[in-house]
């Protein structure tokens, strides 16, 4: 069987003018492209007063991203005054000595002994999630769940679980999914006001009124009110006890107040949760269209585990499971369109790059440039496989790249390969019959609307 080719948007013939891409781009960020934006290594124009450049091709990615990181250090504007309003100063938006703070107090919290620990509330939580399906199909045998919820839930739980230690429940759950949803359903990445050259203090009006400010309450409601319960437990084994202990100077003096932990606390429970959830979903889909895959997995955790679920250790002897977690992370990058700024007037491939110029590093095209990769719409993955060629080095950036690469990386695919493995071993999910997927692509991509999938248990 042919491998299978998910839709996509459709590629337009030319290149957009300014006014299309910008009306493109507040709708879907991935609908502005023209089909030879995959092949194109450099990319720029110039928008109204803003000059943007799209850089698609490794050794730039490695000059931008590495060897001049200095200078592009800083995330764009747009992506701050879109996300500021939720993060505050976390990780994800800070830069200079904040950045390099923050990053030095949590980064030991994702070494492999933590991770390893970690995985033991993973592993439980995934196999409570298949338990309770299980139930319901035994109530009803033609149990269909929406997938993208569930696994948003899942995720939700396991991240909950090791920042506070703390089941998150099914009502606050719901709360803060929903509440993450309706956040990126109201702010635009693409803020057009900074391509008509207004002033930098203009506000991201989006983003600090209507739902979009519920939204950002509920959250932050919502995680001081766990962190209160985490505190008055002694949160011992957690993320918050590493991060509240890490945050103490040589001198017993706090590094960060309470509002600045609960923003990394934020950052870590949106990467924790949203990323995930979306990657996850997209496995199931692709999964559920693929049934070579399919069958490769099943014979893969049949040699492998037999009939006991999967421990951390077990993670290496899984390859083709993690193979899967890798090509879909590769036809649906979690944060599909990664934006830097110019601090400095700069060169690249003799082009003048002048200060204040928005960078772009877009995965979605990196992902499925036709120079790189064969065949690179179709879900194949066993081009990730260890026998096969690896992917030509800063081609493939699902987590960014360089000295901001996602901190919580080793995090995530362990609780996706341990997600998929638990999940499989139970349960196949098929899609229903004239089910259409679409994607919907704000700060991150995501199966668009609910994900209907239909649960058939697994015979022992």
């Amino acid at each position: 069987m042919s491998a299978f080719k998910p839709p996509y948007p459709k590629r337009h013939t030319k290149k957009l003018n300014p006014f299309q891409a910008l009306y493109y781009a507040q709708k879907d960020l991935l609908s502005i492209w023209e089909e030879s934006a995959f092949k194109f290594e450099l990319m720029s124009q110039k928008i109204f007063k803003k000059h943007v450049f799209i850089v698609n091709a490794p050794d730039i990615i490695r000059y931008v991203m590495v060897e001049n990181k200095e200078n592009y250090e800083r995330k764009s504007k747009q992506m701050i005054r879109a996300l500021e309003p939720l993060l505050g100063d976390g990780l994800f938006i800070s830069d200079g000595k904040t950045w390099a703070s923050r990053r030095r107090i949590q980064t030991p919290m994702f070494d492999s002994q933590h991770i390893k620990m970690y995985s033991k509330v993973m592993v439980n939580t995934v196999t409570e999630m298949t338990n309770n399906w299980g139930g319901h199909k035994e109530k009803n045998a033609t149990d269909t769940i929406d997938v993208h919820t569930e696994m948003g839930k899942l995720a939700a739980e396991i991240i909950a679980r090791t920042l506070f230690g703390e089941k998150l429940g099914a009502q606050n759950s719901e709360k803060v999914v929903s509440a993450f949803a309706d956040y990126q359903s109201v702010v635009k990445q693409m803020a057009i006001f900074s391509f008509l050259g207004l002033p930098d203090w203009l506000p991201n009006v989006n983003a600090k009124v209507g739902k979009a400010r519920k939204a950002a309450k509920t959250i932050h409601q919502t995680v001081d009110a766990i962190i209160a319960i985490a505190e008055e437990e002694g949160h011992q084994g957690t993320m918050v006890a590493e991060l509240i202990n890490a945050n103490k100077s040589e001198s017993g003096t706090d590094l960060m107040t309470r509002k600045q932990i609960r923003n990394e606390i934020i950052v870590l429970f949106m990467a924790g949760h949203e990323t995930t959830a979306n990657v996850l979903a997209w496995v199931w889909y692709l999964i559920s269209q693929s049934p070579d895959v399919e069958k490769k997995l099943h014979a893969e955790l049949s040699n492998v585990l037999g009939n006991r679920p999967p421990e951390f250790d077990d993670i290496e002897k899984l390859p083709y499971t993690r193979a899967i977690l890798d090509e879909t992370m590769r036809l649906y990058p979690p944060v599909p369109v990664l934006s830097r700024q110019a601090q400095k007037d700069d060169e690249i491939r003799g082009r003048k790059v002048p200060a204040g110029s928005l960078m772009l590093i877009v995965p979605w095209l990196l992902h499925r440039h036709k120079k790189l990769w064969k065949n690179p719409d179709h879900f194949i993955p066993e081009r990730f496989m260890p026998d096969a060629t690896k992917p030509k080095k800063f081609s493939y950036i699902p987590f960014s790249i360089g000295p901001r690469v996602c901190i919580a990386k080793n995090f995530g695919v362990t609780e996706s390969v341990l997600a998929i493995a638990i999940i499989a071993q139970k349960f196949r999910l098929t899609l229903p019959p004239e089910t259409s997927v679409d994607h919907e692509c704000r700060l991150t991509l995501r199966p668009k609307g609910k994900l209907p999938m239909k649960l058939e248990i697994i015979k022992d």
